[in-house]
């Protein structure tokens, strides 16, 4: 059920001419409430949160982990061995982990390895990658990834919104059309009735022939039909425009009553600065450099892989004394290990690096590619905005002196010295020329909203 809008009260200014009873949307109240409430505002949300979500797991592998473990067994009343051990692990950015526990083991069957001093047995030490992994492992490589990911999130939103914006734009300047054309087109039907009973009254009393009653009474219906289409198409771009109206989201909105607010149509300089560093630095060309660090870490990942996988471990060993963990301790007292492994042939490797060195030239020919692209429409873009506040120009000048020529004509049919065939043609263009000022004017407002959309401009 949609819901009619009260509270947009609070984002349009009252008529002052002509319907004081009806409200005005404002094009800034409009889409402060789209870019707020509209569901694809709260999806690009989601995708910013996602991002941050997905850095934050990554940032998870960098965690303290406690662990423990215990193995026993019992047979026919004898305990054969408990293995009990307990502690933490702390992984570090590079390729180094510490860890730390505590060990008791008894039995009448334990294994002699794993004879520990009655207290238990206390051990902390080092994890060492000496190869592969020292400068990247896997965990730095995905949390890196993901504050990749994260900055990408981020103009993914921004690219959503700003099409969103563009579309509510749209949506809104087309409204704003069709309520102008709607209010000349009910002008020119008032106009037309009115000059329809003076020519009736004049045939009456013999000034003017019946035939120019029928001449009006058609120019009646003429525009009694233009007038319909318009409200048809008023009535279409109303429900077009609160397909954009929602609260929180989840809850449509409807427009009762509202009008749109009237448009200054003026040149917007803030759109002609440097395009140049504003396409390298367009977010779509970002979104795709961003792809490329991607490919980078991965090939460093894979490089990394290159290197043989040598594994150093040291733990110091302490007896607990009296509670007292480190009492006993002695350099003396230690375990150790060493563990190496390479593949002789490494086609699997070098097969990854060379497919994650294609990976990243292509990803820069797209770059290449992509910087071309926004640049010819940017430039485009601009090109078409520019040209349509010329035409504007010309169109409203048009209209001025389309306005004088009908004058004219009025004041000559008042002396009798025209015609109701010739006022109807006066008036018919004037109402074109109006009509392609309003058309114009939606042209101009449209396509600026399309070089913001080029632009990645977004509030």
């Amino acid at each position: 059920m949609k819901i009619i809008i009260p509270l947009l009260a609070l984002l349009v200014t009252s008529s002052s001419f002509g319907q004081d009873s009806l409200a005005k949307l404002t094009y800034d109240a409009f889409i402060e409430q789209v870019m707020q409430q509209h569901p694809t505002a709260h999806r690009a949300s989601i995708i910013k949160q996602s991002g941050d979500a997905n850095l934050l797991s990554s940032k998870g592998q960098f965690d303290p982990k406690l662990f423990g473990n215990i193995d026993q067994k019992y047979f026919k009343n004898t305990q054969y061995y408990s293995n009990a051990q307990g502690g933490v692990k702390i992984p570090t950015w590079f390729g180094v982990s510490a860890e730390a526990g505590y060990t008791i083991n008894e039995g009448a069957f334990l294994n002699a390895q794993n004879r520990v001093p009655d207290a238990g047995l206390w051990y902390a030490g080092l994890r060492l990658d000496l190869g592969r992994g020292l400068i990247m492992n896997q965990r730095r490589a995905e949390f890196e990834k993901a504050k990749v990911f994260q900055q990408g999130t981020v103009l993914e939103q921004r690219m959503l919104l700003n099409k969103l914006k563009r579309d509510a734009s749209i949506a809104y300047w087309k409204w704003n059309q069709y309520y102008l054309k709607l209010k000349v087109y009910q002008d020119a039907v008032q106009n037309a009735q009115v000059r329809f009973e003076g020519v009736k009254s004049s045939a009456q009393f013999g000034d003017r022939p019946y035939i120019d009653t029928l001449e009006a009474f058609i120019t009646v219906q003429n525009r009694s039909v233009s007038l319909s289409q318009v409200e048809l198409g008023y009535e279409n771009a109303e429900l077009l425009l609160e397909v954009y109206l929602w609260d929180q989201g989840f809850i449509p909105l409807e427009l009762e009553g509202m009008i749109p607010a009237e448009v200054k149509v003026s040149l917007d300089n803030s759109l002609l600065s440097p395009l140049d560093s504003m396409i390298v630095n367009h977010p779509y060309v970002q979104l795709n450099r961003l792809k490329l660090e991607q490919n980078r870490i991965d090939l460093k990942w894979k490089k990394e892989q290159l290197k043989p996988q040598l594994t150093l471990k040291y733990n110091a060993l302490s007896e607990p004394i009296g509670g007292n963990p480190i009492a006993d301790y002695s350099i003396s007292n230690y375990q150790w290990g060493a563990s190496i492994e390479y593949p002789i042939l490494t086609r699997k490797e070098r097969g990854n690096v060379r497919l994650a060195e294609l990976k990243m030239r292509d990803q820069e020919l797209q770059i290449a590619l992509t910087e071309v692209d926004v640049d010819y429409k940017v430039n485009s873009a601009l090109n078409n905005y520019l040209q349509s506040i010329e035409q504007r120009s010309i169109i409203e000048e048009l209209v001025q002196n389309s306005q004088r020529l009908y004058e004219a004509e009025i004041q000559l049919f008042e002396l009798g010295e025209s015609s109701v065939f010739l006022i109807n043609s006066r008036e018919n263009k004037l109402l074109k020329t109006k009509v392609d000022l309003i058309q114009t004017q939606n042209q101009v407002l449209r396509l600026k909203s399309e070089l913001e959309y080029a632009l990645l401009i977004v509030i």
